[in-house]
């Protein structure tokens, strides 16, 4: 034989891809409390005494290795050619799964550091300040940028205890925030995508990158959600200077 047998190599939009996504994850914020809930619970039963910064970890556990196992969505990319096409067209369903983790995670620091989540429009709110500040630290365009996305609100991304900050806006500022959501969840898949499009590399290499990268993905998450849901940090204790003419001398005659 003298010809050689060539593989299929398929092209892959990430614009294209994100499209497809969209119409699946914008359900993606509506998580179940009662059952982030019981999470977070069982975890307090078993250390009562310990920080809710010291149970992050072990609550948001379960949400970083789920992050890791949508991958499997890339595995048919184990056999090169179909396999990595079947594998590209799955990355929209495993784009969806790696958001309802992250943002289930959030959810459950949120109920860690006994934040009252019953008011939804502030919950997505607090949400969405935790995807943007995470596309903008995963864009390595430097396209994605939370002034682009959040406008005159994205001074609130990355805020320490930004959640005080969201409860004390007016109506007004909530719903400019709420009418972002899309802008903001194309700009976190935007951001998050491209690695799952390695994931369809054969062989199984790129599922293995692929996985790695999603709990990457999920410890920046959980980090940002930590400063939203967090208390402020203590303001810095300063000594004053007392003018020299204001220091009262004691009289030895006294």
């Amino acid at each position: 034989m003298t010809g050689a047998f060539n593989l299929p190599k398929p092209e892959f939009d990430i614009e294209a891809t994100v499209d497809r996504a969209m119409a699946l994850i914008n359900r993606t914020l509506q998580p179940s409390l009662e059952e982030a809930q019981k999470v977070v619970d069982k975890v307090r039963a078993g250390r009562p005494l310990v920080a809710p910064g010291d149970l992050v970890n072990p609550v948001t556990r379960g949400n970083r290795l789920r992050a890791a196992r949508a991958v499997s969505y890339s595995l048919p990319s184990i056999l090169p050619g179909v396999g990595t096409a079947i594998s590209a067209a799955a990355v929209p369903v495993a784009l969806r799964e790696v958001l309802k983790e992250a943002v289930s995670a959030t959810i459950k620091v949120g109920l860690l550091h006994d934040r009252d989540l019953t008011d939804p429009d502030l919950t997505r709110i607090a949400v969405l300040l935790v995807l943007t500040e995470g596309a903008g630290k995963l864009d390595k365009t430097g396209k994605i940028r939370p002034a682009a996305v959040l406008g005159r609100h994205a001074s609130l991304v990355g805020r320490p205890a930004a959640y005080d900050a969201v409860a004390a806006l007016t109506a007004e500022e909530r719903r400019e925030i709420v009418a972002s959501q899309s802008e903001v969840l194309r700009a976190w898949a935007l951001a998050v995508g491209p690695p799952l499009l390695a994931g369809t590399l054969p062989f199984g290499v790129g599922p293995m990158a692929a996985a790695n990268y999603m709990q990457y993905v999920l410890k920046g998450t959980i980090a940002a959600a930590s400063r939203v849901f967090g208390p402020a940090a203590p303001a810095p204790v300063t000594v004053e200077e007392i003018p020299e003419s204001e220091v009262r001398q004691d009289d030895p005659r006294s």
